[in-house]
């Protein structure tokens, strides 16, 4: 979520530095369009989640999400 040009998890409401030339941190920001046949039929949401919020979330599925390892982290 970003209120006065910074960036805040939507989960625990920590800021996320994100600034260029201090410490800047990962986050994971969420967008989905509903479409015909949900609830929210034409809403879009969107959220920014801090690392530790995203691991928290991703430990409570049932079902892990697939893990997949990169040796190289910049491509050309």
């Amino acid at each position: 979520m970003q209120r006065e040009n910074r960036l805040f998890c939507n989960c625990c409401g920590k800021e996320i530095c994100i600034e260029i030339g201090s410490r800047m941190e990962e986050y994971y920001h969420l967008r989905k369009s509903w479409g015909y046949f949900s609830r929210k039929d034409g809403v879009t949401q969107a959220a920014d989640i801090c690392e530790a919020c995203m691991d928290a979330w991703l430990g409570s599925f049932q079902i892990p999400p697939e893990r997949i390892e990169r040796t190289e982290l910049f491509e050309c």
